[in-house]
C-alpha cells in the first residue's frame, strides 16, 4: 500500500522531468543522429543510443546569441552527455566540469511500464501528449522516413519511431531549430561512446537528489522498513472494474485540470491530471488486502454519503490526500493532490469522478 501511494506521488510530483525520462526511449534499436542547430543557437548537436536508449551519448558543440535591452551576449557550449539506465553524467568540456547521479524514478517508471502491451504504452503517450495540450497534425517525410508531426507549446516536432527528426520551436522572441543530417539506424556502436569523459571532475548529485526526491530511486523501497506492510509482498488486484476506472477517469471535468494517462498496473489502477505545469492530481484504485492507509500518517477520520473516509497529509508528503472506502468492491479510492486543498474541496473533486 506504501509503495503504491509513493509511486502515485512521485508521478505527480515530477511528471515534467520525469516524461523525457522514459525506460524505452526509442521504438530502434541503436542508431546515430547528427543535428545542424539554427536560430539564437547555431551549431551541431549528435546522438547515440543502444538497447532503444537506455544507453545513450549526446554531444552538442553551439553558439547562443540573446539580446536585451540593446545587449548582445554570447555562450559557447561544447555539452556532453552520458545515460546508462538510471544513472547519467553531464560534463561541460569547455570549463572540464560535470555532475553525476541517478535518474529519478527510473525504476519505478520501468515496473509501471513493463507489463504494458505497446498498443498500451502508445496510448500512455498520447494521453501525456493530449493532456499537456499537444496534439499530432499530420505525417511529413524526413531524411526518407515517416514521420509523425507533433505540435505541443508552440513548438512543432518531426517524430520517426520515438526519435525527434526536426523541430522547430518560437517562444518569447527566440527561436531554435534541429535539423537531422545523417540518421543510421540499427547500427554496432562501441561501448565506449557510452563512457563518461575521464578527464573531467564531476560533482555528485546524490545527496541533493536525496533532499528533492527522497532517494526514491537509490531502493529506499527494499530497505525502509515498513513493517507488517512488506513492500515485497504481492499487491492484491482490485475487484473494482478497470473498464469502470477508465471511464470515470476519462470523464474526469474539474476546474481546468488535464488528464495525463489512465493505467492498469498489475490489478491495481491509477490516473494522472494536470492544470498547467505545476499543479497534480492523481487517483488510484487498490485493494483494502493491501494495507490500511489509516496507517501511513495523521488522517482524519470521517463519514460521507454513507462512505468511510479519511483526510490529511501522508508521511512525509507535501500534498494533500482524500481516501475513500468503497466497501462494495472492497477497494480504497485514493486521491492525492501536489497542492494543499480542504476537505471540502477534496470532496468536491471526489464527487466529480461519480465513483
Amino acid at each position: 500500500m506504501k509503495q503504491t501511494i509513493l509511486i502515485l506521488t512521485c508521478w505527480m510530483l515530477s511528471y515534467a522531468s520525469s516524461a523525457q525520462q522514459k525506460i524505452q526511449q526509442y521504438a530502434v534499436k541503436s542508431g546515430h543522429v547528427e543535428y545542424e542547430l539554427s536560430g539564437n543557437t547555431t551549431g551541431t548537436k549528435s546522438i547515440w543510443w543502444d538497447n532503444y536508449g537506455s544507453l545513450s551519448r549526446t554531444e552538442t558543440k553551439s553558439v547562443s546569441v540573446t539580446k536585451m535591452f540593446g545587449m548582445k551576449t554570447e555562450t559557447k557550449t561544447h555539452d556532453i552527455l552520458i545515460m546508462n539506465g538510471k544513472q547519467f553524467w553531464s560534463a561541460n568540456l569547455i570549463e572540464n566540469t560535470g555532475q553525476k547521479g541517478n535518474l529519478p524514478y527510473y525504476q519505478e517508471m520501468a515496473k509501471m511500464t513493463e507489463n504494458m502491451t505497446e498498443a498500451e504504452k502508445q496510448k500512455m503517450g498520447k494521453d501525456l501528449l493530449e493532456g499537456l495540450g499537444g496534439e499530432i497534425i499530420g505525417t511529413e517525410n524526413v531524411l526518407g522516413n515517416k514521420c509523425e508531426v507533433v505540435k505541443l507549446m508552440g513548438a512543432k516536432c518531426w517524430v520517426y519511431k520515438g526519435v525527434t527528426l526536426k523541430s522547430d520551436a518560437k517562444m518569447l522572441g527566440i527561436k531554435a531549430m534541429e535539423r537531422a543530417v545523417k540518421f543510421d539506424k540499427n547500427i554496432s556502436i562501441s561501448k565506449s561512446k557510452f563512457t563518461p569523459p575521464s578527464n573531467i571532475t564531476y560533482e555528485d548529485q546524490s545527496q541533493y537528489q536525496q533532499q528533492m526526491f527522497g532517494g526514491m530511486d537509490s531502493g529506499s523501497f527494499e530497505d525502509e522498513d515498513y513493517g507488517d506492510d512488506d513492500e515485497d509482498m504481492d499487491l492484491v488486484p482490485v475487484k473494482y472494474p478497470y473498464s469502470k476506472f477508465e471511464k470515470l477517469a476519462n470523464g474526469f471535468e474539474y476546474n481546468s485540470y488535464r488528464k495525463m494517462m489512465v493505467m492498469n498496473t498489475n490489478g491495481t489502477y491509477s490516473a494522472m491530471f494536470m492544470k498547467g505545469m505545476s499543479e497534480n492530481l492523481a487517483v488510484a484504485a487498490t485493494s483494502r488486502k493491501n494495507g490500511n492507509p489509516g496507517q501511513m500518517g495523521n488522517l482524519e477520520s470521517f463519514s460521507y454519503k454513507g462512505k468511510k473516509c479519511m483526510y490529511g497529509k501522508m508521511d512525509d508528503d507535501d500534498g494533500i490526500s482524500l481516501i475513500v472506502d468503497i466497501s462494495n468492491y472492497d477497494t480504497y479510492i485514493i486521491l492525492v493532490s501536489s497542492t494543499e486543498k480542504s476537505k471540502s474541496e477534496m470532496l468536491s473533486i471526489f464527487n466529480e469522478f461519480h465513483f
